[in-house]
């Protein structure tokens, strides 16, 4: 799977909200469910903190290190 381009990335961000931190209106808790749920991962673990705390911050760093 290639990596997604830079509109395809603004627009995913875009479309959950990303742009104050939050994703969608997720919680931390129903977050790390989710992708939990989804993909068999912990999101709320030090790898994906890199770029900071906030859910928009972790998807961020998932969606680059996955």
């Amino acid at each position: 799977m290639s990596a997604l381009s830079m509109a395809e990335r603004q627009n995913l961000e875009k479309f959950l909200g990303m742009g104050s931190g939050y994703v969608s209106n997720f919680s931390d808790r129903t977050f790390g469910e989710f992708v939990f749920e989804a993909v068999d991962t912990d999101i709320h673990s030090q790898r994906y903190t890199t770029n900071g705390t906030s859910k928009a911050n972790k998807l961020r760093a998932f969606c680059k290190l996955e």
